[in-house]
């Protein structure tokens, strides 16, 4: 029996992307609204061949730099969209990782605590958060032997509870992965 939890929703990062992607799209339409005036404005004039006034000139500038300033917008929040999407993937990676070192360390603690097959399943079932009535549903065993079980797995790992179990994992995961990995002659 292995840990495989459900995949992580990352609700908040759907939110971002899309709320950024919406903006993004606000944005360029705004963008070509103002662009289209400026371009108007400039062909306007130079085929009347009128010069512009200082109010004209003023409004032709705002509208520029708001172009301007839309585009930078676009930019930056495109820029935004791709650093959540490399951030997201990176996560699921060390997630994915981390899940598989997670079982490799669990199982050897399970050979270095001399734990039977099901002490394992029920250790596993025990990290999971079941209940011992939920434990012998799942194992279509008596309750009774779900505690017994308990109580040795308690006792090879030197534990008193269901909390001490998960903190003596958790360490021990902790622990194996704080080791230094050597690469190359040493």
């Amino acid at each position: 029996m292995e840990i495989t939890p459900a995949e992580p929703t990352s609700f908040h990062q759907t939110i971002d992307r899309n709320a950024v992607f919406s903006g993004m799209v606000i944005l360029l339409v705004c963008m070509a609204f103002f662009g289209f005036d400026v371009v108007a404005d400039i062909v306007k004039h130079g085929l009347s061949r009128t010069h512009y006034t200082g109010r004209e000139l003023v409004h032709l500038a705002f509208e520029s730099v708001a172009v301007a300033g839309l585009g930078y917008a676009v930019i930056t929040l495109r820029a935004y969209l791709r650093l959540l999407q490399f951030n997201e993937e990176r996560n699921l990676k060390t997630i994915y990782m981390l899940r598989g070192n997670f079982d490799e360390v669990l199982h050897e603690k399970f050979e270095d605590w001399s734990l039977t097959e099901a002490e394992r399943d029920v250790t596993l079932l025990i990290i999971r958060g079941l209940s011992i009535a939920n434990i012998a549903e799942t194992r279509n065993t008596a309750q009774g032997t779900i505690k017994a079980q308990s109580s040795s797995i308690f006792r090879k790992i030197g534990v008193g509870s269901k909390t001490e179990l998960m903190s003596v994992i958790i360490d021990e995961f902790l622990h194996a992965n704080l080791k230094p990995t050597y690469k190359g002659n040493v």
